[in-house]
């Protein structure tokens, strides 16, 4: 019997050893094959890197927001003067405005199925999440819950743009992705609709699946216009229990004071 335990740890060393050496021989081969910039078409350092550090570090990341409504702030602060007037329900944490390039990545994601862009546009977020963190504006949520789509979009466009960009995010942040909501009835775009169709459009849109199990989450989407999508979200939530939410996205459409 000892010998036979003997055999059986050399061949899982063996086994072990095989494995890490085809996967390390895999990722070398891969990374030898011709892999550019998404902006710029350079040649990364890594071929699951879609933006080399040029066109990763001129991405524009104003140094302070707001996390009541994004807007660019002269100061450490949570806070710009009219949201202290009236502090948001919900924190805010973006990572910068729905411009060119950004914009570009955020379209070409969405719309053109270039889903490893996911991985810079979750390192974008998450940049400003540990930012705000280490400033102690906002808390480590528990868990991460991206913001679904109806069955029949989800089908038409073949994935969830916001649980792609969640998914990374749970790498990035070393928190899990949570499955709790279904969006129950499908709606027209809140940016094709007048103030007084917006009121509307989204009653009775989202429902909890089940309880979710923690005290803190994320909402995590791709772009914040109105917020009304994450705002009937957490109502939704909130009538059945109470935790704390945020509102994450990689960016928030421009506003005017």
């Amino acid at each position: 019997m000892p010998i036979l335990n003997i055999m059986t740890s050399r061949i899982r060393i063996v086994s072990f050893k095989f494995t890490r050496w085809i996967t390390q021989s895999l990722r070398e081969f891969r990374n030898a094959l011709p892999h550019g910039c998404h902006l710029c078409h350079e040649e990364t350092a890594n071929y699951r890197n879609r933006l080399c550090e040029t066109c990763r570090s001129d991405l524009p990341f104003p140094d302070q927001l707001c996390i009541g409504c994004s807007k660019q702030l002269n100061a450490v602060v949570s806070w710009c003067g009219q949201c202290q007037q009236s502090i948001p329900e919900f924190a805010l944490v973006t990572a910068s405005y729905y411009r060119t390039p950004v914009k570009q990545l955020l379209s070409d994601f969405k719309y053109k199925h270039q889903i490893q862009l996911a991985r810079e546009l979750a390192h974008f977020l998450a940049r400003r999440i540990y930012k705000l963190i280490n400033q102690g504006i906002i808390e480590m949520p528990q868990a991460i819950q991206p913001v679904p789509l109806h069955w029949l979009r989800q089908n038409k466009r073949g994935f969830n743009q916001a649980l792609l960009i969640a998914n990374e995010l749970s790498l990035y942040l070393h928190i899990p992705v949570i499955d709790h909501l279904k969006r129950q009835r499908s709606t027209q775009s809140q940016a094709q609709l007048d103030a007084k169709e917006r009121q509307h459009n989204l009653d009775n849109a989202f429902a909890l699946k089940h309880e979710i199990p923690y005290d803190s989450i994320a909402l995590v989407d791709d772009v914040y216009t109105t917020g009304a999508t994450m705002r009937e979200i957490s109502a939704t939530i909130l009538t059945q229990q109470d935790i704390e939410i945020q509102h994450w996205a990689i960016a928030r459409t421009l506003i005017t004071d």
